[in-house]
């Protein structure tokens, strides 16, 4: 089980731990006075909500909850209505779905994957960012920063031992150019910051990869080295809610 499902699941259960303890202990408090069963379907509905958004391709598949949360409001249409005074069946369900999928639809063409390649190397001074033609740069001018869409990044490995990106909602996928020509003896740093997009570093086959990870509620993955290694590459991953993986590039 992945860890961020095994957290979502944590997190369902604890919800439903709660509402049972309500129940025990305070069955007098109307906003709690909710059938047992619509706990759960309630509680399905959530890991449906946060399963999208946590593992959602792009953008627009972590903003498509909006079905969810229609169909969340329908079951708990009762309740709702009693709390905020109005009856029972105050609103048309067929209009709330509608309008959900409506919106569901708009903000997937609306932020949709857009194809754009980015062919950015590597050089001394300016730590990957030279020839980078959308990518904004961090605050301390070390990393560019890629937002939305696919982008590809490649990094001359004969010119630096170190680089970085930063990739914001986005497809991002790393390239090592010219391992032929460097310094094997030398071990190459690549710092990956991935904020809820999917991040691929493409590793030569033969080199032995060190991987550090901080890893808040996303995934990350990494290829096996092979049986005879020429270089050493140290990966740095901070990810947040996105999917970050390491794989051979041939």
């Amino acid at each position: 089980m992945k860890k961020s499902t095994a957290i979502i699941i944590g997190i369902l259960i604890l919800i439903a731990a709660v509402g049972l303890l309500f129940y025990a202990f305070m069955p007098q408090l109307a906003v709690f006075a909710i059938p047992l069963w619509k706990w759960f379907l309630a509680a399905a509905l959530l890991y449906w909500i946060i399963k999208k958004i946590v593992s959602g391709k792009n953008l627009g598949e972590r903003l498509s909850v909006f079905l969810p949360l229609g169909l969340m409001f329908i079951l708990l249409e009762k309740e709702i209505g009693g709390f905020i005074g109005k009856g029972d069946d105050f609103v048309n369900n067929g209009f709330v779905i509608l309008a959900a999928v409506l919106i569901d639809v708009a903000l997937h063409f609306i932020f949709r994957s857009k194809n754009s390649k980015i062919i950015t190397y590597s050089s001394s001074s300016s730590a990957g960012r030279s020839g980078s033609a959308v990518g904004e740069v961090t605050d301390d001018g070390s990393m560019p920063v890629f937002k939305l869409g696919s982008h590809v990044y490649y990094v001359d490995a004969s010119a630096v031992n170190e680089a970085g990106a930063v990739n914001r909602l986005g497809e991002f996928n790393v390239f090592f150019q010219n391992t032929d020509r460097c310094d094997a003896s030398v071990p190459f740093t690549f710092t990956a910051v991935n904020l809820m997009g999917e991040y691929k570093i493409h590793v030569p086959a033969d080199w032995h990869v060190e991987l550090n990870t901080d890893n808040s509620m996303g995934n990350v993955k990494c290829r096996r080295d092979a049986d005879v290694v020429s270089r050493t590459i140290v990966i740095n991953v901070k990810n947040q809610m996105g999917e970050v993986s390491v794989v051979s590039d041939d």
